[in-house]
Protein backbone atom coordinates (compact mmCIF):
# COMPACT_ATOMS: atom_id res chain seq x y z
CA UNK A 1 0.00 0.00 0.00
CA UNK A 2 3.02 2.46 0.28
CA UNK A 3 3.85 2.48 -3.17
CA UNK A 4 0.07 3.55 -3.91
CA UNK A 5 0.47 7.11 -3.83
CA UNK A 6 3.34 6.80 -6.06
CA UNK A 7 2.14 4.93 -8.51
CA UNK A 8 -0.91 7.33 -8.55
CA UNK A 9 1.86 10.24 -9.09
CA UNK A 10 3.29 8.42 -12.12
CA UNK A 11 0.22 7.34 -14.25
CA UNK A 12 -0.63 11.07 -13.40
CA UNK A 13 2.51 12.40 -14.80
CA UNK A 14 2.60 9.59 -17.98
CA UNK A 15 -1.18 10.86 -18.98
CA UNK A 16 0.36 14.39 -18.74
CA UNK A 17 3.00 13.91 -20.68
CA UNK A 18 1.07 11.47 -22.82
CA UNK A 19 -1.77 14.78 -24.20
CA UNK A 20 1.65 17.33 -24.29
CA UNK A 21 3.53 14.31 -26.57
CA UNK A 22 -0.09 14.82 -28.89
CA UNK A 23 -0.50 18.52 -28.49
CA UNK A 24 3.42 18.48 -29.98
CA UNK A 25 2.41 15.95 -32.25
CA UNK A 26 -0.50 18.40 -33.78
CA UNK A 27 1.72 21.40 -33.71
CA UNK A 28 4.25 19.12 -35.28
CA UNK A 29 1.95 18.22 -38.49
CA UNK A 30 1.32 21.92 -38.97
CA UNK A 31 4.91 22.53 -40.11
CA UNK A 32 5.13 22.80 -44.10
CA UNK A 33 6.79 19.68 -45.32
CA UNK A 34 9.27 21.46 -47.89
CA UNK A 35 10.25 18.19 -49.53
CA UNK A 36 8.74 17.64 -53.23
CA UNK A 37 5.47 15.67 -52.85
CA UNK A 38 5.56 13.20 -55.63
CA UNK A 39 2.17 11.01 -56.56
CA UNK A 40 2.26 7.90 -57.67
CA UNK A 41 -0.58 5.25 -57.62
CA UNK A 42 -1.60 3.62 -54.38
CA UNK A 43 -0.20 0.12 -55.57
CA UNK A 44 2.67 1.54 -56.26
CA UNK A 45 3.35 3.29 -53.55
CA UNK A 46 2.40 0.12 -51.79
CA UNK A 47 5.48 -1.11 -53.31
CA UNK A 48 7.88 1.24 -52.28
CA UNK A 49 6.97 1.16 -48.93
CA UNK A 50 7.24 -2.49 -49.00
CA UNK A 51 10.80 -1.79 -49.96
CA UNK A 52 11.67 1.08 -48.00
CA UNK A 53 10.84 -1.22 -45.22
CA UNK A 54 13.13 -4.16 -46.47
CA UNK A 55 15.92 -1.31 -46.84
CA UNK A 56 15.84 -0.59 -43.31
CA UNK A 57 15.74 -3.97 -42.51
CA UNK A 58 18.36 -4.76 -44.64
CA UNK A 59 21.02 -2.40 -43.23
CA UNK A 60 20.01 -2.90 -39.81
CA UNK A 61 21.27 -6.73 -40.84
CA UNK A 62 23.81 -5.68 -42.71
CA UNK A 63 25.35 -3.77 -39.44
CA UNK A 64 24.73 -6.36 -37.45
CA UNK A 65 27.03 -8.77 -39.37
CA UNK A 66 29.61 -6.16 -39.82
CA UNK A 67 29.85 -5.98 -36.32
CA UNK A 68 30.87 -9.86 -35.92
CA UNK A 69 33.41 -9.36 -39.11
CA UNK A 70 31.11 -11.32 -41.12
CA UNK A 71 31.74 -9.51 -44.22
CA UNK A 72 30.36 -12.13 -46.88
CA UNK A 73 26.76 -12.19 -45.35
CA UNK A 74 26.56 -8.67 -45.23
CA UNK A 75 27.63 -8.54 -48.71
CA UNK A 76 25.28 -11.04 -49.59
CA UNK A 77 22.45 -9.12 -47.64
CA UNK A 78 23.27 -5.41 -49.46
CA UNK A 79 23.53 -6.96 -53.08
CA UNK A 80 19.93 -8.87 -52.91
CA UNK A 81 18.07 -6.79 -50.91
CA UNK A 82 19.73 -3.44 -51.73
CA UNK A 83 22.14 -3.66 -54.52
CA UNK A 84 21.78 -3.99 -58.45
CA UNK A 85 20.54 -7.09 -58.43
CA UNK A 86 17.63 -5.99 -56.10
CA UNK A 87 16.19 -3.63 -59.06
CA UNK A 88 12.62 -4.11 -61.78
CA UNK A 89 11.01 -6.75 -59.02
CA UNK A 90 7.64 -4.63 -59.88
CA UNK A 91 8.48 -4.44 -63.74
CA UNK A 92 6.01 -6.61 -65.38
CA UNK A 93 3.27 -5.25 -62.80
CA UNK A 94 3.08 -1.76 -64.58
CA UNK A 95 3.19 -0.27 -61.07
CA UNK A 96 6.89 0.20 -60.34
CA UNK A 97 7.74 3.01 -58.22
CA UNK A 98 10.48 4.01 -60.51
CA UNK A 99 8.03 5.06 -63.28
CA UNK A 100 6.23 7.40 -61.27
CA UNK A 101 9.67 8.89 -59.77
CA UNK A 102 10.87 12.44 -61.55
CA UNK A 103 14.31 11.30 -63.25
CA UNK A 104 16.33 13.28 -59.99
CA UNK A 105 14.62 10.99 -57.43
CA UNK A 106 14.79 8.19 -59.95
CA UNK A 107 18.61 8.99 -60.36
CA UNK A 108 18.77 8.55 -56.43
CA UNK A 109 17.23 5.09 -56.28
CA UNK A 110 20.05 4.15 -59.12
CA UNK A 111 22.68 5.87 -56.89
CA UNK A 112 21.28 3.90 -54.15
CA UNK A 113 21.25 0.43 -55.88
CA UNK A 114 24.89 1.06 -57.23
CA UNK A 115 26.23 1.90 -53.88
CA UNK A 116 25.01 -1.22 -51.95
CA UNK A 117 26.15 -2.99 -54.63
CA UNK A 118 29.99 -1.05 -54.32
CA UNK A 119 29.64 -1.60 -50.89
CA UNK A 120 28.79 -5.83 -51.47
CA UNK A 121 32.07 -5.97 -53.62
CA UNK A 122 34.16 -3.79 -50.93
CA UNK A 123 33.07 -6.39 -47.96
CA UNK A 124 33.59 -9.31 -49.49
CA UNK A 125 37.58 -8.19 -49.46
CA UNK A 126 36.74 -8.15 -45.49
CA UNK A 127 38.65 -4.67 -45.27
CA UNK A 128 36.20 -3.31 -42.45
CA UNK A 129 37.51 0.20 -42.75
CA UNK A 130 36.68 0.66 -46.63
CA UNK A 131 33.44 -1.50 -46.06
CA UNK A 132 32.21 0.95 -43.31
CA UNK A 133 33.30 3.98 -45.48
CA UNK A 134 31.43 2.07 -48.50
CA UNK A 135 28.11 1.59 -46.73
CA UNK A 136 28.13 5.38 -45.66
CA UNK A 137 27.54 5.69 -49.61
CA UNK A 138 24.57 3.86 -48.84
CA UNK A 139 22.79 5.54 -46.50
CA UNK A 140 24.14 9.15 -47.73
CA UNK A 141 21.78 7.96 -50.87
CA UNK A 142 19.15 7.05 -49.10
CA UNK A 143 19.36 10.52 -47.09
CA UNK A 144 19.28 12.55 -50.25
CA UNK A 145 16.19 11.24 -51.46
CA UNK A 146 14.51 11.04 -48.32
CA UNK A 147 15.59 14.56 -47.42
CA UNK A 148 14.13 15.65 -51.19
CA UNK A 149 11.12 14.09 -51.66
CA UNK A 150 7.70 12.12 -49.95
CA UNK A 151 4.83 10.50 -51.78
CA UNK A 152 1.74 11.82 -49.07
Amino acid sequence: MKYRGWLLAAAFMLSGCQSMAGSEMAADTAVEDSRQLVEMPAQARVYMREDMLDHLAAMSEIMGLMSTEDWVAAAEVAETRMGRSSMGKYRDTGMGPGRFMPLEMRQLGWNMHEAASRFAEVAKTGDGPRAWAALQDVTASCVACHYSYRTR
